[in-house]
């Protein structure tokens, strides 16, 4: 996966929930230095309903505490995976 780079931000980090398991959180990246994340082979299936969100991070040049906060946050996408 991966998506626009975000003005002054220098790393990332990928979040994925199941939609059709109660909102499950099934994946979290580690952080990403670069606008794209692969993910596990056996993670997705198809037929299956997804939403996923980008935590741009290290504005503030801190990686590992730097801007959590909403403001960093996109919005949940919601995808399906077709046949």
């Amino acid at each position: 996966m991966s998506w626009s780079a975000v003005k002054g931000a220098s790393y990332y980090q990928v979040f994925i929930k199941d939609k059709w398991d109660e909102n499950k959180l099934i994946f979290s990246s580690k952080i990403l230095n670069k606008p794209e994340v692969e993910l596990p082979e056996d993670l997705l299936e198809y037929g299956g309903y997804y939403s996923w969100r980008v935590h741009a991070r290290d504005v503030n040049e801190d990686i590992k505490l730097g801007d959590f906060n909403q403001g960093s946050l996109s919005a949940w996408q919601d995808f399906t995976i077709a046949d």
